[in-house]
């Protein structure tokens, strides 16, 4: 089995979840999730193999004694005193030779500019190794702090649960500690346990310790490790546990049990993230059942679309004269050229006036659209081909993520290249057909040859007349229908001449523009097709991904199991599932006067 980089995986996991989040394969709760395990991977240190650090972080309600009992352990005033809402969102207490700059800079980074992250050396060598954190309160009155406390929970090892006789049923507590069961190592510490502090109970204090661990037992801890301890007095009484939990932060956590507990912590964050990967990894698509129709249909509008623009095409009609491109020559084969355009065009314009006035609206309507904008109904075949296929892929389930866009833009664009297709093609043949070429060259001239016949056979026909105007001898009717013939005859030889030389315009407008249409729709049809690849490529790679990064992460976790946890470990992460979990609905009195629980047996703290 080869050795995973946790590093590598953890960069994989981001670049997979980028990657759905962009084929559209994962909700925004899951998402959610899935990013907020990541950034919470760095508090983690899941990357770190070599982590020698034990973070210990004193969690608990508001007003009970933790600011006061972290001083206390650290033998000096690092934690200022207060309700929750102090000007420090948490200071962290680190020997001199630790370097924590990743904790520091993730505490740092979550407390922003108004919660700046406090660090205190020290050179206590029993904490070597050891990183104690005070946090806000859970039910701080600033909800910012109970948010920054929520996220700097990742990078606890080992979390402190303070509370005290008064907060310890509070609701949010219990709640707070079922969370963060199994995740990482939890100790809690039964706070003003003294005269002072419990008053008329004080009497009670074995009821109220049975109490409390009755309700650790609901949340899933039912060999709880509890501390009762007082900040106030003498901490040679043997009742405060003070002592007991100083000698088990700086003695009785060993290095062994303290890699134990950040392995066990980490296993259980390569958990959740195998889970939450596990919740949006996507099925494979290639094997849908519904794929196959959706291909089938694509490729069916692309077909249909094709023919309808070959039709457009075939019924397209000229904005200029077919013949508007003939060269004009001077004499008398130019001017009946030109008359004939002419006439051409008054003529087609009378007749699409008068096409107007007989077509009811909607269809005068219709008939405009086609001419003013060609392919409209290919790509309406397209469009409403695409949409249908879309929401029926929603309904078999089949996940188009960003291919329904795609689709929509690809027949936007192929509407707007096919509505400036005609003119831009009557543009490029009338240019081509202006161009001069042999094949023109030939036409001209020949054109010119016959209005230099024309020429000459009415400079012949003139020159008759006149002589015979001059002489007195007027020559007969049959002279001037001769000229006339040839003349005819000569205009109709220039005029095929003409079509031979110069053909026109309208079908090679026609046949290029069917052409151009075709190949534009088949290429939009194609990039329909490769869309829908792409996307069943995309979902099948990253479901192989998803799977990879399972193993990938399976094999993390066997490699940090090897360590043995052993009992006084377990207990610390509680039970996988509590038997009947209990979370009080509000506050409750410690001990009720008329209550006699039975007398539990003394329970130490014990260090195994």
């Amino acid at each position: 089995m080869s050795a995973v980089d946790p590093a590598e995986t953890l960069q994989r996991i981001g670049a997979w979840a980028a990657a759905l989040q962009e084929r559209g394969l994962i909700d925004a709760a899951t998402a959610g999730q899935l990013a907020e395990n990541l950034a919470a991977s760095s508090g983690e240190r899941l990357d770190e193999t070599d982590d020698s650090l034990l973070v210990v972080m004193l969690c608990g309600p508001t007003a009970v004694g933790k600011s006061s009992l972290i001083n206390v352990l650290a033998g000096a005033d690092i934690s200022r005193r207060g309700l929750g809402a102090t000007t420090r969102a948490a200071v962290l207490y680190v020997h001199q030779q630790d370097d924590p700059a990743r904790l520091y800079t993730y505490s740092h980074g979550l407390g922003g500019e108004r919660q700046q992250t406090e660090m205190v050396r020290h050179h206590a060598d029993a904490l070597l190794h050891k990183v104690l954190v005070d946090s806000p309160d859970i039910d701080s009155v600033m909800l910012e702090h109970r948010e920054l406390t929520a996220r700097l929970v990742h990078a606890a090892d080992l979390v402190l649960f303070v509370t005290s006789p008064e907060k310890y049923k509070v609701m949010r507590s219990a709640r707070w500690v079922l969370g963060q069961r199994q995740q990482r190592g939890m100790a809690f510490v039964l706070n003003k346990w003294d005269r002072a502090a419990l008053g008329v109970q004080y009497d009670r204090r074995a009821e109220l310790e049975a109490d409390f661990r009755r309700v650790l037992a609901d949340q899933g801890f039912p060999d709880a490790l509890v501390f009762r301890v007082s900040t106030l007095t003498d901490p040679a009484d043997r009742e405060n546990d003070l002592p007991a939990l100083r000698a088990w932060l700086e003695t009785g956590i060993s290095q062994s049990t303290g890699a134990a507990i950040r392995q066990r912590r980490q296993r259980a964050a390569w958990g959740r993230l195998a889970s939450v990967i596990e919740a949006a990894m996507p099925a494979p698509l290639s094997d849908h059942p519904f794929l196959p129709e959706v291909a089938q249909r694509l490729a069916a509008a692309g077909g249909t679309a094709e023919q309808s623009v070959v039709v457009e095409a075939a019924l397209l009609e000229p904005r200029s004269p077919d013949d508007s491109v003939w060269p004009s020559t001077p004499g008398l084969l130019g001017m009946w050229t030109r008359t004939r355009q002419r006439f051409g065009a008054t003529a087609a314009a009378l007749r699409s006036g008068v096409s107007f006035l007989r077509l009811p609206d909607a269809e005068a309507t219709s008939a405009g659209s086609r001419r003013d904008h060609f392919g409209k109904d290919s790509t309406a075949t397209l469009a409403a081909t695409a949409t249908d296929l879309a929401r029926d892929a929603t309904v078999a389930r089949l996940a188009l993520g960003p291919v329904a866009a795609a689709w929509t833009a690809e027949t936007t664009r192929l509407d707007r290249q096919l509505a400036v297709l005609p003119l831009a093609v009557e543009t490029e043949v009338v240019t081509d057909a202006g161009r001069p070429t042999l094949r023109r060259t030939l036409g001209a001239a020949s054109l010119y040859v016959v209005e230099v016949l024309i020429v000459a056979v009415l400079l012949i026909a003139a020159v008759r007349v006149g002589i015979d105007f001059v002489t007195g001898a007027y020559a007969p009717g049959s002279l001037f229908l001769t000229a006339m013939e040839l003349i005819f005859i000569l205009l109709l030889i220039g005029h095929i001449t003409a079509s031979l030389f110069f053909p026109p315009l309208q079908k090679r407008l026609r046949r290029r523009v069917a052409q151009r249409a075709k190949a534009l729709v088949r290429t939009s049809a194609d990039r329909l097709q490769a869309e829908l690849r792409a996307q069943v490529d995309a979902v099948d790679r990253l479901s192989r991904e998803g799977r990879d990064l399972l193993r990938a992460i399976d094999r993390t976790m066997m490699a940090l199991a090897k360590a043995k946890s052993g009992a006084g470990v377990d207990r610390l992460f509680g039970q996988e599932e509590p038997a009947a979990p209990r979370i009080p609905e509000a506050v409750v009195p410690a001990a009720s006067p008329d209550a006699k629980p039975a007398e539990p047996a003394r329970r130490r703290p014990r260090f195994d």
